[in-house]
This record gives C-alpha cells, sequence and structure tokens, in this order.
C-alpha cells in the first residue's frame, strides 16, 4: 500500500506546509491498518507519545516514547500492536529539498552523541510548529538543514578526545569543571575547549547539558517520578535549574514535555 505525501494511518490534527517539506502532528486512537506500506517521500518520525512494534525486511523494532524512527522513500514496513494513545512529529521531505540544497540522505546521522542533537533538533522544529509565525519557516529549516548536511569534519579524533568523551558519559550526573578535567587528562584546559569545540560541534558544557536532557527525558517518558526528584536523579541543580535548561534547548518545560 503507497501512502502519499502527507498521508499517514493515524489521524492528522496538525500540519505544517513548506515548498520542499510537510510537518505533520500523527495522532492514534484507535485501531489502524496493519497491512504493508510505504510512504512517496523520506521522512523522519519522533514518536512523541505511545509506540508499536515495527515490522521491516529484515527485522521488528519496539518503537516507544523519544525514539526516531527514519524511512526511505518507497521502504516497506508495518505497524502492530500500537499503544493508545500514539502520538508522532513526522517530517516529509521532498527530493527538491536535497537536490537544491546538496544534502544526502545518508548524511543523516543517530549515532549515540548525534541521536542526543537530533532529538533537540525535532523538538525545535515541533515547537516552532506551534508557534507557526513569521519566523516558523526559517526556525525550522535553520534546524533540519544541519541533519543532512555533508559532514567535513575528519573521522579522527585524539585520544585525548575519547578518553574525555568516557568520563562525561561515565559522570554524566555529576558538574565536573573544566579544571578537574584538565587535571584528569593531563592536558591545559584551553587544549579541552579547543579541541573539544572541533569535533563535537559545541562546547564541554553544551555537551554534559545535552546528555542530562536525555537521562530526564527517558524519565520523564518512562516514569512517574516528579520532576524535583528527575533533577535530582540527572544532576542538575535543582527544579528550576531543570526548567531553565529544558526551556533553553527543547523549548518546552519537563512537565509539557509529560503531555505533548
Amino acid at each position: 500500500m503507497k501512502l502519499e505525501n502527507a498521508k499517514f494511518l493515524g489521524k492528522t490534527s496538525e500540519k505544517f506546509h513548506s515548498e520542499f517539506y510537510t510537518i505533520s502532528l500523527v495522532n492514534y486512537k484507535s485501531p489502524v491498518s496493519e497491512e504493508w506500506h510505504y510512504h512517496e517521500n523520506i521522512h523522519l518520525s519522533l514518536i512523541l507519545q505511545g509506540g508499536n512494534l515495527e515490522s521491516r525486511k529484515k527485522e521488528d523494532v519496539q518503537v516507544s516514547t523519544g525514539k526516531i524512527m527514519v524511512y526511505n522513500e518507497g521502504e516497506l514496513h508495518r505497524n502492530r500492536f500500537t499503544q493508545f494513545p500514539s502520538k508522532n512529529l513526522n517530517i516529509e521531505l521532498k527530493n527538491e529539498f536535497f537536490m537544491n540544497n546538496d544534502f544526502s540522505f545518508d548524511n543523516f546521522d543517530l549515532s549515540n552523541y548525534q541521536n542526543i542533537s537530533t532529538f533537540l533538533s525535532l523538538m525545535h522544529v515541533y515547537h516552532e510548529m506551534r508557534l507557526n509565525d513569521l519566523y516558523s519557516s526559517d526556525s525550522i529549516r535553520f534546524s533540519l538543514n544541519p541533519l543532512f548536511a555533508p559532514n567535513q569534519e575528519s573521522l579522527f579524533k585524539p585520544n585525548m578526545i575519547k578518553q574525555l568523551r568516557e568520563i562525561i558519559e561515565d559522570r554524566w550526573n555529576e558538574f565536573i569543571s573544566l579544571n578537574e578535567l584538565a587535571t584528569i587528562l593531563n592536558v591545559h584546559p584551553v587544549t579541552i575547549s579547543k579541541y573539544f569545540r572541533k569535533y563535537y560541534k559545541g562546547t564541554l558544557g553544551d555537551y554534559m547539558r545535552k546528555i542530562k536532557i536525555q537521562k530526564a527525558l527517558y524519565y520523564l517518558f518512562h516514569t512517574k517520578k516528579s520532576i524535583t526528584e528527575i533533577a535530582f536523579i540527572c544532576g542538575f541543580s535543582d527544579h528550576s535549574h531543570m526548567v531553565k535548561v529544558f526551556k533553553a534547548y527543547i523549548g518546552f518545560k519537563p512537565k509539557e514535555i509529560r503531555f505533548l
């Protein structure tokens, strides 16, 4: 079964059109077709609520809240055991999006670090879709373009940068100062700042905050813990600090994430 541009099995409640893409907020509140189907264009789905068991040619994937799914044009799949209610943010990209910008679908990266950045980018898209004012189109473009732009940086990373990342990810719920990291790695703090920005396209502080956000999102999506409890578990200074970081990086307060 072929689904034309911006057509999905669930019910679309909101839509944002552009010349090169369409963004749809799709809800699933009752059973839909479980047939094999494919979409006319490449699209991404951010699961905002619920999930399902998705089958592709070679595997079954358990899809849950917070997961990002990627579909090439014409890629067969089917969805079973859908949780109700479920809600997806679907971004369908026309061929012109890639051709006119010299982008490639192959540049899309969902490795661990990039998955955090991609999630935040898609949440910004959702936030702008809801605002839907004169600035939204450019803001959405600003969030989408880097996901498919060529990566000009070398795959080589100094061992110091790899060790640094391991330390941060092992101690993600702590505050680790730049001086402490420099002492552990036996390098100057300036060296860390210089190379981290080069290889991870952002500051050390950005990276640490993004990891805390990713961990906090798990608790928001999958537990009933209070915001204060989650803030403590994830190493935020307090409830208000967590709210401030979420607003800055996602555009939503933590409690709003639970009711998207």
